[in-house]
């Protein structure tokens, strides 16, 4: 079973979830309301229904915000990359999440560090993903929020270490919606269960 609201999905829902309006064993929820169920009952085999009895539960609804927040600039040539990813709960139960981040980069930026902070802390791998949360609970109604920042060089000199082909490529759509891709400028990737988000920024 999976919940899926993203527009456009496959499953010829309306992209809204409709909670249980009396969550539980007793009566008063109805028919394509969060996990309605009912069961019946014939008695006396006569094709006709004697005892009904309904029950419904709902899920949580985790969804996933990731935005570019900058790139500053230090004095010593390296860059401060900063995003920030928003994990929230708009279900009425609470539920779990993991939650990893990937930089894909342009292949001429080298990441000397990186650290996240907020719901969680700790530092970022220099290469490959970072899981910043695994199985993490969150309530009905809650959000948290992981800060991401990267320490990075861009070194376009020919004969250069970092392994890149000395030439930057930009995004092809900066900023937070999609449209860039992996080895686009400072393209950054989190996932959350089956949500993706990407986000691309420039140097300075």
């Amino acid at each position: 079973m999976s919940l899926n609201l993203a527009p456009g999905s496959p499953d010829g829902g309306d992209n809204t979830y409709t909670p249980c309006q009396v969550p539980g064993n007793g009566p008063g929820s109805g028919p394509n309301q969060g996990l309605y169920n009912r069961a019946t009952v014939d008695t006396d085999n006569d094709g006709d229904t004697d005892i009904t009895d309904d029950a419904c539960g709902d899920l949580p609804n985790i969804n996933m915000v990731k935005n570019f927040v900058s790139a500053v600039p230090n004095g010593n040539g390296t860059f401060n990359v900063t995003y920030t990813i928003v994990v929230s709960n708009p279900g009425t139960v609470a539920g779990t999440y993991g939650l990893k981040d990937t930089p894909l980069f342009d292949n001429d930026v080298t990441i000397n560090s990186g650290s996240y902070s907020g719901q969680a802390s700790g530092s970022m791998n220099t290469s490959g993903s970072t899981t910043l949360a695994t199985n993490a609970a969150i309530a009905a109604g809650a959000s948290h929020t992981y800060n991401v920042t990267f320490n990075v060089s861009l070194n376009l000199a020919p004969g250069s270490a970092d392994g890149g082909d000395n030439i930057y490529t930009r995004c092809s759509v900066p900023g937070n919606g999609p449209g860039s891709s992996p080895n686009q400028g400072l393209f950054n990737r989190a996932e959350s269960g089956r949500q993706r988000r990407r986000q691309c920024g420039h140097h300075g």
